[in-house]
């Protein structure tokens, strides 16, 4: 069975009560993996003991059994007093160790997948750790380019630029950046989802998508030549299309397999407002390792409270656990 290494993400947010709660549930309704919590045997036992979990957790030694829940204690936080509910130096420490652990023992073949509970960039910067979310982390762990693909039923999303600030947006996108990026996602997508002659569509980076150069020249000077280039190499792109309309159209009738946003806040707020429990971040990579994430963030107003909703987290670690299962049939 699948082994999902799965890093509980900032202490002082919701990331250990959805992780817990969702290894339980699917357990619950068996669903078939080992789950091995990632993070420190304080916090861990902490909220198990707050939302009254009993289920049996023990220590993960590699030869698991059905049924149980594991940990792997990083010993970062050694008591169960450390912040809650907000930005803070250890637990930004904390949360990245145990991110990075679960990298290193999917590198040691002691995991399958990986599945990153909620973490806050800046607790991180608090921490000293300069990475601006978990996909850029990953490009430098795995020393190739890593892209967010968001992911709802049979809607995807990938995102062509994803942390910056819209000021620097011209630094990362560039005609060969989006080409890139566009046509690794695309072989992800044929590899991991089976899905051949993947339709790709371009939402505009102006309002209108440019209206025909009045509301400005992006998508005739670097959107329309990477559509040119990605159907010159055998692809099926099409666009810039307005992406006030396209979102619809693609809910409508199904008529893309991936939509190419131009930047973050161009695609997350339709994609949470719609479809907040179902959201998956999936990490989009030509090694073939899978990692993925729920869609939304350390909710640290609600963290500690019982009251975190686990359905985006169930759908990361069913997610991460199918691709898996998909990459170990395609091997063989």
């Amino acid at each position: 069975m699948i082994r999902a290494l799965i890093s509980t993400g900032d202490p002082a947010g919701i990331g250990p009560e959805v992780s817990i709660k969702a290894v339980s549930e699917l357990i619950e309704q068996d669903f078939e993996f080992i789950p091995v919590l990632v993070g420190d045997k304080s916090v861990i036992f902490k909220i198990i003991e707050c939302l009254k979990i009993e289920k049996q957790i023990l220590p993960w030694r590699f030869q698991a059994d059905p049924g149980k829940i594991f940990f792997v204690d990083t010993g970062i936080i050694r008591t169960r007093k450390f912040p809650e509910g907000r930005d803070d130096e250890l637990t930004g420490k904390a949360s990245f160790k145990y991110f990075e652990k679960a990298w290193d023992m999917l590198q040691k073949d002691l995991g399958d997948c990986i599945i990153t509970a909620p973490i806050s960039k800046k607790s991180w910067n608090m921490a000293g750790i300069s990475y601006s979310g978990h996909t850029e982390a990953l490009s430098s762990f795995s020393k190739e380019k890593t892209y967010m693909l968001m992911a709802a039923g049979k809607l995807r999303v990938l995102l062509a630029t994803m942390h910056i600030p819209i000021k620097k947006i011209w630094k990362y996108l560039t005609v060969e950046s989006l080409f890139l990026s566009t046509r690794t996602t695309a072989e992800f997508i044929t590899r991991s989802f089976r899905i051949k002659n993947v339709r790709i569509a371009f939402c505009g980076f102006n309002p209108h998508a440019g209206e025909s150069g009045i509301l400005g020249t992006e998508e005739k000077t670097i959107i329309e030549p990477v559509i040119v280039r990605l159907n010159k190499q055998g692809f099926h792109a099409s666009g810039p299309y307005p992406s006030d309309s396209l979102f619809r159209d693609v809910l409508k009738d199904d008529s893309y397999d991936l939509i190419v946003s131009m930047y973050h806040d161009q695609a997350l707020p339709v994609l949470k407002t719609l479809f907040f429990k179902k959201l998956v971040n999936i990490t989009v990579n030509s090694s073939g390792w899978i990692r993925t994430s729920p869609g939304h963030g350390t909710a640290f107003d609600i963290a500690w409270k019982n009251k975190a909703d686990a359905s985006s987290m169930k759908q990361a670690i069913k997610t991460a656990v199918e691709l898996t299962k998909r990459k170990r049939w395609t091997r063989f």
